[in-house]
């Protein structure tokens, strides 16, 4: 195992803030965390908008953001989720760091505690959305969590750390790579485009595609510009406005029904990054004149 190996490093999860919230019409403004934190929508939906993508988290889902990834949150209607902030590493930062940090703030995050990012590891790398596996025991383990860590003594807070404890450990059981070592594993990448071409109404994230790969984001994403030429998420983006230029010249699909068909949030944002790639509107390859 390479020495820049999660499990090599000194894990100490410690809860920072554990509860339920309920918001209506919930926006938050770009930002960022500073430690690890984990969603879980009991009620309603919300956008996770993250590295030019949106991903939609609905109940029963678990939505999940590192330190230092600036990314929003939104809702359109009644929302009802459970909320953890954790840290997974040790610090030494007194007082502690801000939770959330605004991107427009001048608040220095990383010299106030900002938690190392599990993208320097090369054996881990979690996806915004988590996968359905576990997710019944996750869900309990949370409600846990958020039960004891609202008793404030010193039982019920040791039992509330005790289960974020077990919640890292299922988090390392189920994204950490146990065995090969990246440097070992073949960076052959010749099955993204057929992997990418049938997913292209699926919210996918440069974690999920390295987690498909066996790879950290940061090997992924090296390997992956070395064999396209181009970044992950410029590639997925080539392969969707292409995808939405073969449907406006050979079917009647509306805009809407195409933005959905290409994996965009909405008709502003297809028609945004149409007209950014190639200098016109989607709607003139239809009506050229």
């Amino acid at each position: 195992m390479s020495a820049d190996s999660i499990l090599h490093q000194a894990l100490q999860p410690y809860i920072r803030y554990a509860d339920l919230l309920h918001y209506h019409n919930w926006r938050t403004p770009p930002r960022i965390v500073t430690d690890y934190m984990l969603l879980h929508v009991l009620e309603g939906e919300f956008r996770l908008q993250v590295e030019g993508g949106v991903h939609r988290v609905g109940a029963g889902q678990f939505g999940f953001v590192g330190p230092g990834v600036p990314h929003q949150l939104a809702s359109d209607g009644h929302i009802l989720f459970l909320a953890l902030h954790m840290d997974w590493f040790p610090s030494d930062t007194d007082p502690k760091a801000s939770m959330i940090v605004p991107l427009d703030s001048r608040e220095d995050a990383h010299a106030s505690g900002l938690q190392p990012s599990l993208h320097s590891f090369t054996d881990i790398a979690i996806p915004y959305v988590l996968e359905t596996a576990g997710s019944e025991w996750l869900a309990g383990t949370l409600r846990k969590i958020v039960t004891h860590w609202q008793e404030k003594n010193a039982i019920d807070q040791l039992q509330a750390q005790l289960h974020a404890t077990e919640i890292v450990l299922h988090l390392l059981k189920t994204y950490a790579s146990h065995s090969t070592s990246e440097s070992k594993r073949s960076t052959s990448l010749h099955w993204v485009p057929a992997y990418l071409q049938y997913r292209l109404s699926e919210p996918l994230s440069v974690e999920e595609m390295a987690h498909k790969a066996l790879m950290s984001r940061s090997y992924f994403s090296e390997h992956f510009r070395q064999q396209f030429g181009m970044p992950p998420h410029q590639y997925l983006l080539k392969l969707r406005l292409d995808y939405a230029t073969e449907l406006l010249r050979s079917t009647v699909l509306p805009l809407q029904a195409i933005a959905d068909s290409c994996g965009f949030s909405s008709v502003h944002h297809f028609s945004k990054m149409y007209r950014q790639r190639f200098g016109y509107a989607p709607s003139s390859v239809r009506n050229p004149n």
